[in-house]
């Protein structure tokens, strides 16, 4: 038989498990926006390199706080961007090049994706199973606690011996009535 203590530590890891899948969802959806933005990119990128072919490419580069530039690259050679390389570490590319290096990018975070939604479709899997063990569990307490005992049978007592109560209730002292001015007490 569970007990209540078993019962609410049962409800805490859920409510952790929880907690943390609900932690998993928000790294996901951080992790689909850099997707978003590193396809966006990629696309960007792949899009000067066909234009440059021939001799003129131009796009609006958006700096923010509203701003965007118009940049126009006059020259059927490939154009360079800076790349983050890492560390705060920034890298002139070839255009190519940087759609390479944002392509892998891209491709390790759809992995990153791929593990976190795994991780999370566990955890959904564990919290339901959790959950359903609570659920019984405290369906056996509540029936346990609701179903009366088998009656023991009780001989009568014989007339010589007087009848013993086995469980006196205790006496509730009455309440104290008539307080002047109606003030509230320790009793009350």
């Amino acid at each position: 038989m569970v007990e209540r203590s078993e019962l609410q530590r049962m409800a805490r890891t859920i409510d952790a498990h929880r907690k943390q899948l609900d932690d998993l969802h928000t790294q996901i959806d951080r992790v689909a926006k850099v997707i978003e933005e590193h396809v966006v990119t990629t696309g960007i990128l792949s899009h000067l390199q066909k234009e440059a072919e021939s001799g003129t490419t131009s796009a609006r580069l958006t700096i923010g706080s509203g701003v965007t530039l118009r940049y126009t690259h006059e020259s059927e050679n490939e154009g360079t961007a800076l790349v983050d390389l890492g560390s705060g570490v920034f890298g002139e590319k070839p255009w190519s090049e940087a759609e390479t290096i944002t392509q892998e990018r891209l491709d390790g975070i759809r992995l990153l994706q791929e593990e976190l939604t795994q991780q999370s479709t566990a955890l959904e899997e564990k919290i339901t199973g959790l959950a359903e063990a609570f659920n019984e569990a405290a369906e056996h307490l509540t029936s346990a606690q609701t179903l009366p005992s088998e009656p023991t049978p009780v001989e009568p007592p014989a007339d010589d011996e007087p009848a013993l109560d086995e469980n006196p209730a205790p006496k509730r002292q009455p309440r104290r009535k008539g307080r002047i001015g109606k003030e509230l007490t320790l009793d009350d």
